[in-house]
């Protein structure tokens, strides 16, 4: 009898591990078909500014059972984010979180995939969701710091004496071709009249020749990339930080050293770690319940000097997952 109840025990064991082995089993299958294939596609991906934009992407993956292809390119020439965006989607790609140079066929290669638009949106705007700053609060932002500056300085601080009657100023506009670059320019401008200052030259890009000899007093720019850009004419011609104020949009190591060197003496940063998760978010969102159009969202940003560039809420952005 207890020979019967012994089998009959082991019997009963080996029911259950089976059980449990192919209710796991088939929970594990349905994760794997449940998984969303995601592309991410931005110029020069391995840059440092995308840092925290990537792992702002890379938690978001996690948390929502996203399979994520982060594309490895180098800075966009003319058609090259739209041959990579019909690739990825020629290799399975459902989705796609895309930075873009400039709107023309951009609708023609997204096709019917669930499309989100980092930093820059584009024309017709509203057609796409869209995740990152407000481009044009930002280039106001920029322009308060450059003001809030003219206010303060005197002569004895620095040798830009703004006791004359104007002060001379050099804009890096970045790609105008950009949506977001335009709205960035029109909000610094617009923040920028009634000053005392003269525009000495609005240029694209520093390239030989494109700016005059004499460096401006003040100088701004418009995007990261622009931002060290100006940092490197400076060095270049061999000015420092007493012959010409810099101002800066950007949120690289590079950028943020030379703020804490002095170089720079405001940064705008955007808060690119809330600007990816808050994108695959959205992106996994679209795919897993079958909406038209993702739910887009306007991320923030913040305006750090030297006063406050280590302050606990500041360096939790610039480092998110240093913490």
């Amino acid at each position: 009898m207890k020979k019967k109840k012994s089998h009959f025990s082991i019997f009963i064991l080996v029911f259950l591990v089976m059980i449990v082995w192919t209710s796991w089993h088939m929970l594990d299958v349905g994760e794997e078909e449940d998984t969303i294939a995601v592309s991410v596609i931005v110029s020069d991906s391995n840059h440092d500014r995308w840092i925290s934009l990537r792992q702002g992407l890379e938690q978001a993956a996690k948390d929502y059972r996203v399979r994520m292809n982060y594309v490895s390119t180098g800075k966009f020439g003319p058609g090259e984010g739209l041959a990579l965006m019909e690739r990825e989607l020629e290799n399975g790609a459902s989705g796609l979180i895309v930075q873009m140079a400039a709107s023309k066929g951009f609708k023609e290669s997204a096709g019917q995939a669930a499309v989100i638009l980092l930093e820059s949106d584009v024309e017709p705007e509203d057609v796409y969701a869209y995740a990152g700053p407000d481009n044009y609060k930002m280039g106001e932002a920029l322009a308060q710091a450059v003001k809030k500056d003219l206010a303060e300085i005197s002569g004895e601080r620095r040798s830009v004496d703004c006791r004359r009657q104007k002060v001379k100023l050099g804009i890096l506009c970045g790609n105008q071709r950009q949506l977001s670059m335009r709205q960035r320019l029109a909000g610094f401008r617009k923040e920028m009249e009634g000053t005392q200052t003269e525009t000495a030259w609005i240029t694209a890009d520093i390239a030989s020749g494109s700016v005059p000899e004499e460096i401006p007093d003040l100088m701004a720019a418009l995007g990261n990339d622009e931002t060290e850009q100006l940092v490197d004419y400076l060095q270049e011609e061999k000015r420092d930080r007493e012959q010409c104020l810099l101002y800066g949009i950007g949120c690289s190591e590079k950028a943020v050293y030379y703020l804490d060197q002095g170089i720079i003496d405001t940064l705008v940063v955007p808060n690119e770690f809330s600007m990816g998760y808050q994108s695959m978010e959205a992106v996994a969102s679209q795919l897993r319940y079958h909406t038209a159009k993702a739910a887009g969202s306007i991320t923030d940003f913040l305006v750090i000097d030297r006063n406050n560039l280590y302050d606990a809420d500041n360096q939790k952005v610039l480092f998110p997952l240093v913490q």
